[in-house]
């Protein structure tokens, strides 16, 4: 009788959190990461969410938060999903990735995918090598706040110092409050070309630390609400990623070469 209860209880709720009245509410990131978002309602990913929009008669809402406001915003419900999330364990307990029938990732289905590098001061003598620091001690390494990589570096066994935004994290380099930082690689690319004085500063250092597929996770009620529509939004992100249009949009913002290698 009780588990008869639970289930009716549950029902109601999950029709609660799953119904939509209105648009879609997808949430991202308050800081530029160049080329996928330069401002409000700005950027590649934006680009290619309204092809998506117009592909499927979707209407979407944009909600630009903190990053990690708009995670929290999205496991809570009050948003239903947050544009370019990179899979980690914690996010996929409450949040719904697009998978294939085996239970992994289905790729395909991606927005984009980016990678993080260190950066290092010129002067310092810390060094990453076969996936670890060298000559680090006891100091942070600078991850933006909320990002997935900062867990990456944790689970090495160091300790991080987060900061909002990329522009901030190479200030920090510049006062030496960092001796290195982990970027994202277009992003710190962008800054080093609109600040040339930083080259004399920071160096990218090695192999990436991370090369991230980039996803449109939905709150896992909603997804269990809507799940057909989830999908076809899935899909249509695809669709949208391979279309001329995109493509075009793409290799203007970062180049030919850079496009093949994104794409793979």
């Amino acid at each position: 009788m009780f588990r008869v209860m639970l289930a009716a209880l549950l029902s109601l709720w999950l029709g609660s959190v799953a119904a939509i009245d209105g648009p879609i509410k997808l949430c991202f990131e308050d800081s530029s990461v160049y080329p996928w978002i330069t401002g409000d309602d700005k950027g590649l990913v934006l680009f290619e969410l309204a092809l998506v929009e117009k592909d499927l008669n979707q209407k979407f809402d944009y909600i630009r938060l903190p990053w990690r406001r708009c995670l929290l915003e999205v496991q809570t419900g009050r948003i239903h999903a947050a544009i370019a999330a990179s899979f980690n364990s914690e996010r996929a307990s409450w949040g719904s990735y697009p998978q294939n029938p085996d239970g992994s990732l289905n790729r395909e289905l991606r927005l984009h995918t980016d990678s993080f590098h260190v950066f290092r001061r010129l002067d310092s003598p810390v060094r990453w090598l076969n996936q670890r620091f060298e000559n680090l001690g006891a100091q942070p390494v600078g991850v933006q706040l909320g990002y997935s990589v900062g867990r990456n570096i944790e689970e090495l066994g160091y300790p991080v110092k987060t900061a909002r935004s990329a522009e901030d994290l190479t200030r920090m380099l510049e006062i030496g409050v960092l001796q290195v930082a982990v970027l994202q690689h277009y992003e710190a690319l962008r800054l080093l070309k609109a600040k040339p004085e930083l080259n004399t500063v920071m160096v990218e250092d090695g192999p990436p630390v991370k090369v991230a597929d980039q996803y449109l996770l939905f709150n896992s009620l909603f997804y269990a609400g809507n799940e057909a529509q989830v999908r076809s939004i899935w899909s249509a992100i695809e669709r949208a990623r391979k279309s001329k249009k995109y493509q075009d949009e793409e290799a203007l913002m970062l180049g030919t070469e850079a496009r093949v290698s994104m794409n793979k």
